[in-house]
């Protein structure tokens, strides 16, 4: 995690810096911060983990029940035969307040856990029998005290979701009635009370008239963390930040202390520096496609990627945008969708050079996969197994862009909203600003069960993607060059372009 957070490192790779030899981006853009874009593109191009095919291969290994397997079929038809297609498609609720028995809550644990011991690509990934069985037990022993019969709402918050958003399950495709677990989500904390500037290899920042070098930054425990991220100001100034990245789970992401030495003088001290949460994003009023200008820049809008005729008329703006010299991109609480959007987009942009999402994707394959999206029942069954449906090791180069494109991103931004950026780092000339995305791309290809005595909507991934270095990104997600509110990112993109005269 250190490496991901440390994003104002100035080393990239070898390879990276050959590749982009000879493209180069806008000159008014500061030479420190394009060191940091060149370095934070080869998040792009993970090297592959040396062991990541015997890993790979331990994920999707499974000894499946023939059995069991039989007997699902046979449960699946049934629904389906009681209108439970029509039921999943009309997406009905719930039902809260209603009760069930404790028979019935039980019966639908074990039905779920097989289940997802046969269709849920994530089954192996996060601990397989060893994790899934003693968590199942364990809501069992729970049921079984429990007021017979039992509320839903009851069921739903305290056993369910208690259960699995405490789990090793690191999967926020996983939900349960339309609710994901959030405590693996990484957020950022961040001062602006301060504004900081790089002095040859280290930070000053004024204080009271006074000028220090910061020394170190130090959690609330004491131990040193990276604590100064790249941002702009207000008025759109290359600056930095006290900040921190750290999961929702850290109860000390909020305060950190940092190390100071007067310039003039030598004497040390230590500030407290509180870091809040930046303001949000706040989408409600926005349109989810548009194009419009801000004085002589573009701005492109985008919230999601599901395919209609206003969808595709975006599509087409890649192309119309293309001479555009500097473009402000805005995906900010993207609703995800088709991926393939997103790569046909840049594909009008840049002239469509071939380019990969950085994963490896593994699907597994069954009869009851195609039951669960309510399709027509095979005749005859047949046993799970995994196909490498798209094994993906991109291109090892950079997509040639002479226009400054600059991406506007936060931690709303999941599923397609994250492939996106994904395709996007790829893309030369490209600037990143606001948040880190969700992270929400560790299996896809979902489909949906409702069980059948609570009602209660359980959704999954049937499809398990990969980073090739086997890092998380579940939770973590791409991350941005310059870490800016998302509230106030268009505004001081805007700023910045001005101030570095980009748009001429």
């Amino acid at each position: 995690m250190k490496r991901m957070t440390t994003i104002f490192v100035l080393a990239v790779s070898a390879f990276l810096l050959a590749s982009c030899a000879d493209l180069q981006p806008p000159a008014g853009i500061p030479a420190e911060l394009r060191e940091i874009i060149e370095a934070n593109r080869a998040i792009a191009f993970p090297d592959f983990h040396p062991d990541f095919h015997d890993i790979a291969s331990s994920f999707l290994t499974q000894d499946f029940d023939a059995e069991t397997f039989e007997n699902l079929s046979d449960i699946l038809r049934k629904m389906h035969s009681q209108n439970f297609a029509s039921r999943r498609a009309a997406n009905e609720a719930a039902d809260l307040d209603a009760y069930i028995t404790r028979v019935e809550a039980a019966w639908e644990i074990r039905f779920l856990f097989d289940l997802l011991r046969h269709a849920y690509a994530g089954y192996q990934h996060f601990g397989g029998d060893g994790v899934f069985l003693p968590l199942r037990d364990s809501m069992l022993e729970q049921i079984a005290q429990m007021p017979d019969p039992l509320q839903v709402s009851s069921y739903l918050d305290h056993v369910l979701r208690r259960a699995f958003f405490n789990s090793p399950i690191l999967d926020l495709h996983f939900t349960i009635n339309g609710m994901m677990g959030g405590r693996h989500r990484h957020w950022l904390h961040m001062c602006e009370d301060f504004t900081l500037r790089r002095a040859g290899d280290g930070f000053v920042v004024e204080i009271d008239g006074a000028t220090y070098n910061v020394i170190a930054t130090n959690a609330a425990g004491g131990e040193p963390v990276d604590g100064i991220f790249p941002t702009l100001t207000r008025d759109g100034e290359l600056a930095y930040a006290f900040a921190r990245f750290a999961p929702a789970s850290n109860p000390d992401a909020a305060e950190m202390s940092a190390v100071l030495e007067n310039a003039a003088t030598g004497e040390r001290r230590v500030l407290p520096v509180s870091l809040p949460r930046p303001s949000p994003f706040v989408s409600e009023s926005e349109p989810m496609f548009e194009t419009r200008a801000e004085g002589d820049v573009t701005i492109a809008v985008n919230r999601t990627l599901r395919a209609n005729d206003i969808e595709y008329q975006f599509f087409r703006w890649g192309t119309e945008l293309s001479n555009e010299p500097a473009l402000v991109l805005d995906l900010r609480g993207h609703r995800g969708g088709n991926p393939e959007l997103a790569r046909a987009w840049i594909g009008g942009l840049a002239g469509w050079p071939r380019h990969d999402l950085m994963f490896s994707r593994f699907s597994l394959e069954s009869s009851i996969v195609p039951m669960l999206r309510g399709r027509a029942l095979h005749a005859r069954n047949s046993m799970p197994e995994w196909s490498a449906l798209h094994f993906s090791s991109g291109p090892r180069a950079v997509i040639p862009n002479d226009n400054l494109v600059i991406v506007l991103m936060d931690n709303n931004m999941a599923s397609a909203g994250d492939a996106f950026v994904g395709f996007l780092r790829q893309l030369e000339n490209a600037l990143f600003i606001g948040t880190n995305t969700m992270g929400m791309l560790v299996t896809v290809d979902l489909v949906e069960i409702i069980l059948p005595h609570s009602g209660i909507a359980i959704r999954f991934g049937t499809s398990l993607h990969l980073r090739p270095d086997l890092s998380q990104f579940e939770g973590v997600g791409f991350l941005p060059d310059l870490w800016v509110p998302p509230g106030e990112s268009l505004e001081r993109a805007l700023a910045f372009i001005e101030r570095y005269r980009l748009n001429r």
